[in-house]
């Protein structure tokens, strides 16, 4: 086949598309709302200019006609690109009807990703023809491409109340027959289920700490918790370390051991104590977890990979280990425009696959600096305010052991411990619940069950326990924004 003519267009659609947007205001609203990439949806460089004036006028609020569009034009200095005042006026000629406009502007919309389609694969092929370029970085850069247009493409109408009405009525009688009423994904300490009713659909926790206070062990615990309840399928990311790692981590909570213990070979039983681990952990190996350790992902490549692993078989959830190690979609811009990029596509997968998503982050050294209790706030979140802003809970373990603190305000000893502070909450109170965690085997529960058993319980048994919450004032968080 032949593919030199010119890229697909429609002189006479975008013709009648434009007439309508003249002589009609619904008709101008449906187009300005449903053309999302704008001006460039329209092949012919004079329509381009035709529909900016027309936008323009629209924006400031005045009246959008052929004599304003002209007078416009005029005052930009774009009227002879535009056709002339002439071509303008025949565009009335030319209305389609404004009823048919949401069917017009899907037809443009297509003719448009098309084009675009094209032209990537054109650059494409020229930029794999040269011998030094990076076959990743280009498949990085086609799969935002394609993923920008896939959100072009993607015109969700808004929903009448009545719509959803029935739906979410169903929802709560749902939640009444959910034990402790866990809705989300359970985290493994009844405790905070409680808070958070679970980590809920199309949610992005963001879980942020400085190191040493055991984010990513938390977050392999939870991991592991959810996919054994209900036989969840979870998707973990993990940037930092690597597969073999993670696994090994995961291994030691299992079998009881100590990560260091498990790396080093320091077994008292030596190669036997060692064989005997394979059976004493193999409940792993019926646990629906999956692990990509691609460094460098870019928001785009795992949006693309997220995808496609849903539609082969639903996740439930996804854990990214850490937001920081991503890239974004290398448009550009500074290393705070480029983290909410990420923390944004973050969310966008969320919504899309309507699971929650956990995403670990950084907090800034200012935590370290500041006297007293050094407990995180929402200013420490390092890098951007974008993370606070997309992020529909914000949780913070705090270990006040490692800054030598023993008691904590009410006497409490702090050995063994980690408060959990959600610090923001966009559908629930804002709260700090305590739980004893054993850090060298990776292990979380709630306080009193770990105080009434001798031995440490298991990911799978630690789900079914439960402890009190101290509820916090709104000075406990100082920052901290009101729930909604």
């Amino acid at each position: 086949m032949n593919f030199t003519h010119l890229p697909l267009h429609d002189e006479q659609l975008e013709r009648a598309v434009l007439g309508a947007m003249l002589t009609d205001t619904h008709g101008l609203r449906t187009a300005l709302a449903l053309l999302r990439q704008g001006p460039a949806v329209f092949y012919n460089e004079r329509h381009q200019y035709i529909y900016t004036a027309m936008a323009a006028l629209h924006a400031a609020g005045q009246s959008v006609d052929p004599l304003s569009v002209i007078r416009q034009l005029t005052s930009d200095g774009k009227l002879s690109k535009a056709g002339g005042g002439g071509d303008i006026m025949q565009l009335v000629g030319h209305a389609g009807s404004a009823a048919k406009m949401d069917t017009h502007t899907r037809f443009l919309m297509e003719l448009f990703a098309k084009r675009r389609m094209g032209q990537m694969a054109r650059e494409l092929a020229e930029r794999s023809g040269d011998p030094t370029a990076d076959p990743f970085e280009l498949l990085r850069t086609f799969q935002t491409g394609i993923n920008s247009l896939h959100d072009t493409l993607q015109v969700k109408p808004a929903l009448g109340l009545a719509d959803l009405y029935h739906g979410v009525v169903d929802s709560i009688v749902q939640a009444t027959r959910m034990p402790g009423g866990v809705t989300g994904v359970p985290s493994g300490m009844p405790s905070l289920d409680r808070v958070t009713g679970g980590w809920q659909p199309s949610d992005l926790i963001i879980i942020a700490a400085r190191p040493a206070m055991g984010k990513t062990t938390l977050a392999v615990f939870m991991a592991r918790v959810a996919a054994d309840a209900q036989r969840r399928r979870g998707l973990i990311v993990t940037l930092e370390m690597s597969a073999a790692q993670l696994v090994l981590k995961m291994i030691a909570t299992e079998a009881g051991y100590s990560t260091s213990q498990l790396r080093k070979g320091l077994l008292d039983g030596g190669e036997q104590e060692a064989e005997a681990i394979r059976e004493k952990a193999a409940a792993l190996l019926s646990v629906g977890l999956h692990i990509d350790d691609t460094p460098g992902m870019s928001i785009g490549e795992l949006r693309a990979k997220a995808a496609k692993m849903h539609a082969e078989s639903p996740l439930d959830f996804i854990v990214v280990d850490y937001l920081q190690l991503m890239s974004g979609n290398g448009t550009g811009g500074n290393r705070e425009q480029e983290i909410s990029q990420i923390s944004r596509g973050l969310k966008m997968i969320a919504k899309e696959l309507n699971i929650p998503v956990l995403a670990l982050s950084q907090l800034s050294r200012s935590v370290e600096t500041r006297g007293g209790s050094k407990k995180p706030m929402l200013s420490d979140l390092r890098e951007s305010g974008a993370i606070e802003q997309d992020a529909d809970v914000i949780v913070f373990p705090f270990r006040p052991e490692y800054y030598g603190i023993s008691e904590d305000e009410e006497g409490n000893p702090t050995k063994d411990t980690t408060e959990i502070i959600i610090a923001k909450h966009r559908n629930g109170a804002l709260a700090s619940v305590v739980v004893s965690s054993r850090m060298d085997q990776g292990r979380y529960a709630d306080l009193d069950t770990m105080a009434a058993s001798p031995s440490t319980p298991a990911p799978a048994e630690a789900h079914a326990m439960a402890t009190a919450i101290r509820t916090s004032t709104r000075s406990d968080f100082d920052d901290a924004p009101a729930p909604f």
